[in-house]
């Protein structure tokens, strides 16, 4: 069956989201995407479409769970199903119309597989890689239980198999135990049978038993009254010694109590509030006084300040003012430099102008007189540009001289070249001896080739031993497959280890016969049993003796004496007999177990003689096909050797053949490379002398071709030249023309420059170039000063003149009388002021603020005071009283009455508490009843005879136990009725226990009969293919599995390619997982031989592998897609260009 489309219509996170699966000879399909994409929910889907939605979903977290479905498209066999799989207690299967199908339409398609199966045989994610990787380690020793466990995907068969022999030993087994539930029941059932035979009593000394315990019962009730009677008297006497004091000092409590019942009652705390009170009212005056100074002197304090407002108010323009002071402070000494650099600069000015020749004229005038900027640049343009037009025009005579020069050389040259023509014929000839190489060693390497196939062949040859045939024979050979040799091998081998185990079994068995017979032996010196067989041949000895008298063979005074010893004979070991009737049953039960155990000896020897008769027909059959084939005497297994030694000689030999027929034609293409090279030499008109060898001839043929192509490429060359000499001649003789015109036209455009400039027009470049420089010098300097008088001589004087008129107003504005003294000096008065203003209010706010804090000081003392006269006012209003001194006196009144109540709840309560629940006034009628001098006397005599009593009681009830425990000891009906309840539970449990022996030990059995028979069918074929697959998945890391068949059990393990075998133990994490993964693989495409297919999910796998095990891996899937249609899940986007490298660009790729 495959999966043409799946719809998940609602179900998940998914709505009507449809994939399609195409059909392709390798049925592979990838679904990729991130975490939480739904590629779990797309595999959960596939398992409830196909098998039905659980009844409690975790998918229901989006649609609810009644509306989840699921839709498909599947086929098998040519046949087609579309259908819908909903959330339903019934009928849940349904066409895409939602008509109802049965439900067992699926049936055809899904075969004989259910929900776990498909689940574990169909289905593989990265967890379970690992749980069956760490699987096949734990059961590494047993190979059947590695192959069961990997095929059916299931994991720990060896933990349970251990479990259950460990629960079968803890059950039952040969030799007793005192841990085994079987013989725990079994002590349990020989103690409950005594116990029953000793429950046995007789009448009359049970009615003695009886009585007995009556009388001591009935005299432990007496002295039991007149115990409760001493009881009751102590306790009254007890209870009046102990709450007379109390009752005593209540009563003078409350005496006291009424000679104060005019006393207020005030607080518990009320003298604490009076002394704080007091306190605070003395601390609360003195600081009143103090507080009420600090705040006069304070107020004087702030008096005595003088503060200075108007110069406070311009604070911000005084701090300026002395601000730009400090900045303008250089000004006149700068306006002095600046004045003295001009003074400078028209001396330079001067001496240039009469080195131009220039009178001494004014600034105005010179600068009139200066040429224009458009004048001066185009002076200077001119005068750089004469070099170059004097270098270009030598430059241009020179070319057309020597390129006239050139084209008459060139012209010679091409007349004394010589012409030379090369055939096609040549070229080809040439072309297809360079194909050819190294003809000589090609032919050294092929003759090599040839020599070292045959030294190869020989050795195969030799490899055959004594069965060597030619490699024509060999290939005549009707040989049987490797499979089938490789099952003939493993049968006999399967059949070698059963006969090592088959005798390990036996010698075991015998030890045990051995030992049963030397524990019967014991048994019998240590105990001397009587068995049945004894007593009865003593009785036949009696039975006898008397016959003889009865007969009259013998006479009575001959046989009397002879009976009466034989009859007490028998009598003493039938008695005998049934006193150790233990031992006899526990010898009996030996020798039972003895004769199972030579029975046992007797079927394993047997079964060792028939496997013997197997191994010995398998090894004459196995003779038959040999010598039938002309191997006789070849061993098998030694069979498959030879075997692959033959396909090694014939592949060898035909390695061979080929070596022979590539020499030959090598040497034939060769000679018809000569002579054809040779042939065109000759066409060519070249005398090639004596030489006769392919290189020669292709060296020769090569200088030949370099010599005609170099003089063709050289007159090429000259023509070329030549006819670029003479076109460049014709140019240069017109560029020299052009340089001849150049130097008329600057000479014209120098003059009138030179006017312009009013400049002498005869003079030189270079004195040109001196008065442009001077009087670009002049015009500099000129602006120069231009810029000092107006930027910074200007500039500063009118900053100068700014602040006198600044000082001068702020100072009429303070009312300062400053206006006779500099700019400078009114700015650092008024700077003065302001420090000495600010200061006085630094002062004033200083003192402002001492006189705050004294005055809130002082309005707290005030309050303080109020507060301590409210304390004492409500105290002196509950006590009537208006003097601090009076409320004194009340306040102790009152604290000696609230004491005296304290006193006398307490006093109450302590006699209440040791009156035993009684009230007060019944306490008091007790104490009034009796003489408290004669009290201790009373309670001596009383507790004297309770102290006889208590020894009384404890006689009696001494007696009364031993006699209940005399009853106890003959009473038989309980004590029978428990032994038997004991003996049969004790039943119950050796039944329970024989029971769950048997399920338990026969459950071990079967699984074990369930791995070696899965072993036995599966092991050549699954191993064969797991091995190929597990090479590939290791790329090559190992070749092959093979099987250690002299393991007992046998082993599984993996060979590299150096030959070296690896346990699986001894394999690394991912090697396992590598291992149990291609057993899967190998398991499936087994089954898949006899079964219906169905999709195969496969849910990242390769999250750990790198991208060289990743395509390995995605190859073996590849092959087990064209058995059956498989699905690759993953979340890692990089697999999908290792699956497009095994699958080809054409793969269904799907993106979540």
């Amino acid at each position: 069956m495959r999966l043409h489309r799946l719809e998940l219509i609602k179900y998940g996170k998914f709505t009507d989201r449809a994939i399609d699966f195409p059909a392709s000879r390798r049925d592979f399909h990838l679904i990729i995407g991130p975490n939480e994409a739904g590629k779990s929910t797309l595999r959960s889907s596939i398992l409830d479409l196909l098998f039905g939605i659980p009844t409690r979903s975790p998918l229901a977290f989006i649609h609810p769970l009644n509306e989840l479905r699921l839709g498909a498209l599947i086929g098998h066999a040519g046949d087609a199903l579309a259908f819908h799989r909903a959330k339903a207690a019934r009928q849940t299967l349904r066409t895409p119309a939602d008509a109802v199908l049965p439900d067992a339409a699926l049936a055809s398609y899904l075969g004989a597989a259910d929900r776990h199966f498909f689940d574990q045989m169909f289905g593989l994610d990265h967890a379970r890689l690992v749980a069956g990787g760490n699987s096949i380690l734990n059961a590494e020793n047993d190979i059947g239980q590695v192959l069961f466990q990997s095929a059916a995907g299931v994991a720990s068969l060896g933990k349970i198999r251990d479990a259950l022999l460990a629960e079968a030993e803890k059950l039952w087994a040969p030799r007793k135990a005192a841990d085994r539930a079987y013989y725990i029941a079994a002590d349990l059932l020989d103690k409950a049978n005594a116990a029953l035979k000793e429950s046995t009593v007789r009448t009359k000394v049970w009615t003695e038993a009886h009585a007995r315990l009556e009388a001591a019962a009935d005299a432990l009730g007496q002295v039991g009254d007149q115990l409760r009677e001493l009881d009751i008297a102590r306790t009254r006497l007890e209870r009046i010694r102990r709450t007379a004091p109390f009752l005593r000092a209540v009563r003078d409590i409350e005496a006291q109590l009424a000679a104060l019942a005019h006393a207020a009652d005030l607080p518990e705390d009320a003298a604490v509030i009076a002394a704080q009170a007091e306190r605070d009212l003395a601390t609360a005056t003195q600081l009143l006084e103090l507080r009420s100074d600090d705040v006069h002197q304070a107020k004087q304090a702030l008096a005595a300040v003088e503060r200075d407002d108007k110069a406070l108010g311009c604070a911000e323009e005084i701090v300026a003012l002395d601000t730009l002071r400090t900045r303008l402070s250089n000004h006149e000494r700068d306006i002095g430099r600046r004045q003295e650099e001009v003074v400078a600069l028209f001396k330079e000015i001067r001496a240039a102008c009469r080195q131009l020749g220039w009178d001494d004229e004014s600034e105005e005038t010179l600068r009139e007189r200066l040429p224009s900027l458009l004048t001066r640049r185009e002076l200077g343009r001119l005068s750089r540009a004469r070099s170059g037009l004097a270098q270009a025009l030598r430059t241009a005579e020179q070319a057309e001289q020597a390129k006239e020069a050139e084209v008459t050389r060139l012209s010679e040259e091409l007349g004394n070249l010589p012409g030379v023509e090369i055939t096609p014929a040549l070229h080809a000839a040439l072309a297809d001896a360079r194909a050819l190489g190294d003809t000589e060693f090609a032919l050294q390497k092929q003759r090599r080739a040839l020599a070292k196939a045959t030294s190869a062949l020989d050795a195969a040859l030799a490899g055959l031993g004594q069965w060597r045939k030619s490699p024509t024979e060999l290939a005549a050979m009707a040989v049987p497959g490797q499979q089938t040799i490789a099952r003939r091998v493993h049968e006999r081998q399967t059949l070698a280890a059963e006969r090592r185990s088959l005798g390990k079994r036996i010698d075991e068995q015998q030890a045990h016969v051995a030992q049963l017979e030397l524990d019967i032996t014991q048994f019998h010196e240590l105990h001397q049993p009587v068995t049945q067989l004894d007593v009865a041949g003593a009785r036949a000895e009696r039975d006898a003796s008397w016959h003889a008298l009865k007969t009259g063979t013998n006479s009575l005074a001959q046989g009397a004496q002879q009976f009466e010893t034989l009859l007490s004979q028998a009598d003493a070991l039938a008695d005998r007999r049934l006193d150790n009737v233990e031992a006899a049953t526990e010898l009996q039960t030996l020798q039972h177990q003895l004769q199972h155990a030579r029975l046992g000896v007797a079927e394993l020897t047997g079964q060792l003689v028939r496997l013997d008769e197997q191994i010995r027909a398998g090894d004459a059959q196995w003779e038959t096909i040999a010598a039938a084939m002309g191997l006789s005497g070849l061993a098998l297994d030694d069979a498959a050797d030879w075997m692959i030694q033959r396909d090694k000689v014939l592949a060898t030999a035909a390695s061979c053949r080929d070596a022979q027929e590539d020499f030959a034609q090598l040497e034939r293409t060769v000679d018809a490379a000569r002579q054809a090279l040779a042939q065109a030499l000759c066409d060519a008109g070249f005398d090639r002398g004596g030489s006769s060898s392919v290189a020669a001839l292709r060296l020769e043929a090569e200088q030949w071709i370099q010599a005609a192509d170099a003089a063709t490429v050289k007159r090429e060359a000259t023509t070329a030249q030549l006819n670029a000499a003479q076109t460049m001649a014709v140019t240069l003789q017109q560029a020299t023309a052009a340089a001849h015109a150049d130097i008329a036209q600057w000479q014209q455009e120098w003059s009138a420059a030179l006017s312009a400039a009013t400049l002498d027009p005869q003079s030189a470049i270079g004195t040109v170039e001196g008065a442009l420089e001077l009087i670009t010098q002049i015009g500099d300097k000129l602006d120069k000063v231009h810029q000092i008088r107006t930027e910074r001589i200007d500039t500063m004087t009118v900053e100068l003149r700014q602040f006198e008129d600044t000082a001068r107003h702020l100072a009429a504005r303070l009312g300062e009388q400053l206006s006779a003294l500099p700019a400078v000096d009114i700015a650092q008065a008024l700077a003065e002021r302001l420090a000495h203003a600010q200061q006085d209010h630094t002062e004033a706010a200083r003192r402002q603020a001492a006189l705050e804090s004294a005055t809130a000081q002082r309005n707290a003392a005030q309050e303080m005071l109020q507060a301590a006269n409210a304390s004492l006012k409500p105290l002196m209003t509950r006590a009537g009283v208006d003097d601090p001194a009076a409320l004194a006196e009340a306040i102790a009144r009152s604290d000696t009455r609230r004491r005296l109540l304290r006193e006398l709840d307490q006093a109450k309560a302590q006699a209440l508490d040791g009156g035993d629940g009684l009230t007060r006034e019944q306490l008091e009628q007790e104490i009034d009843a009796v003489d408290l001098s004669q009290l201790p006397a009373e309670l001596v005599q009383t507790t004297s005879a309770h102290a006889e009593a208590v020894q009384r009681k404890a006689t009696l009830t001494a007696e009364y136990d031993k006699a209940s425990s005399a009853l106890a000891a003959i009473g038989g009906s309980d004590a029978a009725a428990r032994a038997e309840a004991m003996r049969q539970e004790a039943l119950a449990q050796m039944a329970d226990a024989t029971e769950r022996y048997v399920k338990v030990f026969t459950a071990g059995r079967l699984l074990r009969w369930s791995i070696d028979r899965y072993r036995e069918e599966k092991q050549g074929p699954m191993l064969s293919r797991a091995g190929a697959i597990f090479s590939g998945l290791t790329q090559g890391a190992y070749q092959r599995l093979v099987v250690d068949f002299d393991a007992q059990p046998m082993t599984l393990e993996g060979q590299r390619a150096d030959g070296k075998l690896v346990g699986i133990g001894g394999m690394s994490d991912g090697t396992r997982d590598q291992l149990y993964l291609a057993l899967r693989l190998a398991a499936l495409e087994l089954h898949l031989e006899q079964a219906t297919p169905l999709p195969f999910i496969a849910d990242d796998l390769f999250i750990n592998y790198d991208d060289g095990r990743a395509m390995a891996g995605f190859e073996a899937l590849a092959s087990l897609s064209e058995k059956t249609q498989v699905i690759y899940l993953s979340h890692h986007d990089h697999l999908t260009e290792s699956v497009r490298k095994v699958f080809g660009e054409q793969v269904s790729i799907t993106r979540l």
